[in-house]
């Protein structure tokens, strides 16, 4: 794999949770003709060089029947139950690996994210800290562009200091908001039967730009 250096270029969604709340196997619900995740990789992959998709481990043989060998599959280090923030930290240990300057991430329910959403995200961050996307009234810290160089402190941070959420470590880190003027179906997520029935009904409706 070709090694990145600019400040945009790579991204790891994070589907890694058991979305009991949706009856399990949230990534692979039936959803616009493909799959929940398949709707997020869809928006998400042209905005990006490299893309990797952090899941369980017993997702595996399903993701690579999906995608094969078109995506990276990470997984969290089984040492820290932190939740979405063990998949963060797998996606800066990915892309410090491959020399990335920032590395994006996603939240894998959500199926109508911006086109622009990463270079949106990396002009605020300007490379030197998190940025992470607000709708003007809620964060989504999944949502965000991370310094790969943050990594070793942010690992500091969980192992040292207490550091279990997003929003602890977006601030340990010095982040800062991005406000992201969209449609406001940008940030809808999936969590249980009745929001895959209602983003269903968005995604029949004029299409998101």
């Amino acid at each position: 794999m070709q090694l990145l250096s600019g400040m945009l270029g790579a991204g790891v969604i994070i589907a890694g949770g058991r979305g009991e709340r949706l009856g399990g196997d949230k990534p692979f619900r039936a959803f616009g003709g493909a799959t929940l995740l398949g709707a997020v990789v869809e928006r998400v992959r042209p905005q990006l060089d490299s893309l990797a998709v952090n899941i369980r481990k017993d997702y595996l043989p399903r993701c690579l029947a999906h995608w094969g060998n078109d995506l990276e599959f990470l997984f969290d280090d089984e040492e820290w139950d932190v939740g979405p923030l063990a998949g963060v930290l797998a996606a800066l240990h990915w892309a410090k690996c491959r020399g990335a300057a920032m590395v994006a991430t996603f939240p894998g329910d959500t199926p109508f994210l911006p086109r622009d959403l990463v270079r949106r995200l990396t002009d605020r961050s300007q490379g030197l800290a998190p940025a992470v996307a607000s709708d003007g009234n809620r964060v989504h810290g999944l949502c965000a562009v991370w310094p790969a160089s943050s990594y070793e402190r942010l690992l500091h941070g969980v192992r040292n200091e207490n550091i279990r959420s997003l929003r602890q470590a977006i601030a340990y880190l010095g982040g800062c908001e991005c406000v992201i003027d969209c449609d406001p179906r940008a940030f809808f997520n999936v969590n249980t039967p009745e929001d895959l029935l209602e983003a269903e009904r968005m995604a029949s409706q004029a299409p998101q730009h």
